[in-house]
């Protein structure tokens, strides 16, 4: 038991004071550690109460709200399946009509080409040229060849226009004829080596020496092209060295 009258060198009410002292102080130091105590316990509680809080918010979404029952949700109808599409008719190919005996001949019945004469001239000569027209077909048809439509040219390698036989001898004249597959028909027409234009605006100045290319046109079919020489007057054409092999045999050796 505590003496509660303490004995000492001091006087008694020292004792007494320095004991409510440390009284007063034991009682300070166990309320705070009750308030530690209490606050620790309220953080937790706070801690779960916001974990719960949050889960509730991760599964129905931030600031969820109860549906009303009031307010009725549309009912949206299914899509519509687009329809299937319709398949676009194709144009059946006709084929080309079948040609009868003395119709009018198409192009693609016919062959047109030109032939020179010599593939070499010499400036100052007048070459002759010939077209040829050849039903390629396996119907007699018939075609107007006249010089009205059939008409003759001589262009540079770099393709340019010197010459045609219409550009100073225009022509109305009109020749039908009837064509039996295989047959042909021929034109001559002479150059006199001048150069011409359409309508033959003067002068006319005459082509230099050169190759060329001879072309043949009926309507609008052409012929392949034609190369020929014109030649200075005296130039003497270049050797044509024979092919190997073909030389003598080489002297025997030793």
């Amino acid at each position: 038991m505590l003496d509660s009258d303490p004995h000492g060198p001091l006087p008694p009410e020292i004792y007494r004071r320095r004991r409510a002292l440390a009284i007063g102080v034991a009682a300070l130091v166990l309320v705070i550690i009750v308030a530690i105590v209490v606050m620790v316990t309220r953080g937790g509680g706070e801690a779960t109460d916001e974990a719960g809080t949050g889960d509730a918010n991760t599964s129905e979404g931030p600031l969820a709200q109860a549906p009303d029952p009031e307010v009725k949700t549309p009912v949206v109808p299914p899509a519509e399946e687009a329809p299937p599409p319709t398949p676009t008719p194709t144009a059946a190919v006709e084929p080309p009509p079948v040609l009868q005996e003395g119709d009018d001949c198409p192009d693609s019945t016919l062959a047109v080409k030109g032939i020179t004469n010599e593939p070499r001239y010499t400036i100052g000569d007048q070459p002759t040229f010939t077209m040829v027209v050849t039903n390629i077909g396996l119907v007699a048809c018939q075609r107007d060849v006249g010089a009205a439509v059939l008409s003759a040219y001589v262009y540079s390698l770099d393709n340019q226009r010197l010459w045609s036989n219409l550009d100073c001898a225009p022509s109305n004249e009109t020749l039908v004829k009837t064509f039996t597959p295989g047959e042909q028909v021929t034109t001559e027409v002479t150059w006199t080596g001048m150069g011409s234009e359409p309508q033959c605006p003067l002068p006319r100045e005459p082509i230099g020496p050169g190759t060329y290319n001879l072309v043949v046109q009926l309507g609008n079919l052409r012929s392949a092209s034609v190369p020929f020489i014109l030649a200075e007057p005296g130039a003497e054409p270049a050797p044509v060295e024979p092919p190997p092999g073909d030389g003598p045999p080489p002297p025997p050796v030793g």
